[in-house]
């Protein structure tokens, strides 16, 4: 049961550190804020962020667990992530050929770090996909298991390993800003590519699965 328990919430904080380690929603904003409000103010957004991932780690999880249980159902929600990965991938390419001033988000203009990183968090797109995705696929391959206590033990590790990135991100901003400064200059051309590259990873999973389904 020990056992179990701390491999469900490293899983969980494994899955969220590298997952979140890539440029996105969530790591460029808080490197936004680290670099215009300072680090302090950054690793206050970073907590923010934790509050929405308790909520949707745990509807993605308990999703997941339905799913893997209707087949049909799956199916149809990774055609539709599939147009929506395409649909922001279009959107954010179309706001980068307007020419890059200030980033989206940042007009929102919330004073309060801590506020604003929970905003952020409630309208990340990607957020309850990419816990639906990778926790579909550790308890499809039986490394978790969608029971309690397990399931808030790995969202639990979810939560603080999402913390964990996004607070190394803010702390050491101006670092990461000042030797790729290109990131600033091309914020929604990386997430129009992160955007394609999940929605051509989607497609290609799906081409597998049916050609693996047929065999």
């Amino acid at each position: 049961m020990l056992w179990q328990s701390l491999l469900h919430t490293a899983v969980g904080f494994l899955m969220a550190f590298v997952g979140l380690a890539a440029p996105g929603l969530l790591t460029m904003t808080t490197l936004k804020v680290g670099v215009e409000r300072g680090a302090k103010e950054g690793r206050k957004f970073a907590f923010g962020v934790m509050f929405p991932i308790v909520i949707q780690a745990h509807i993605a999880l308990l999703g997941a667990h339905y799913l893997l249980q209707n087949k049909v159902i799956l199916v149809r929600l990774s055609q539709m992530a599939i147009l929506l990965f395409v649909l922001l991938a279009w959107l954010f390419f179309r706001q980068a050929r307007k020419g890059y001033a200030r980033s989206q988000v940042s007009r929102f203009n919330i004073r309060n770090s801590v506020v604003y990183g929970i905003f952020i968090s409630l309208i990340n797109p990607l957020g309850i996909p990419f816990y639906l995705t990778y926790s579909s696929l550790l308890e499809y391959y039986g490394i978790i298991q969608f029971e309690q206590p397990f399931i808030s033990l790995f969202v639990l590790g979810a939560t603080l390993g999402a913390f964990s990135i996004l607070a190394l991100y803010a702390t050491y901003a101006r670092r990461i800003i000042g030797r790729i400064q290109f990131v600033s200059r091309n914020f929604y051309y990386i997430l129009s590519f992160v955007s394609a590259f999940l929605a051509l990873a989607s497609i290609v999973g799906n081409i597998i699965k049916h050609h693996s389904d047929k065999v």
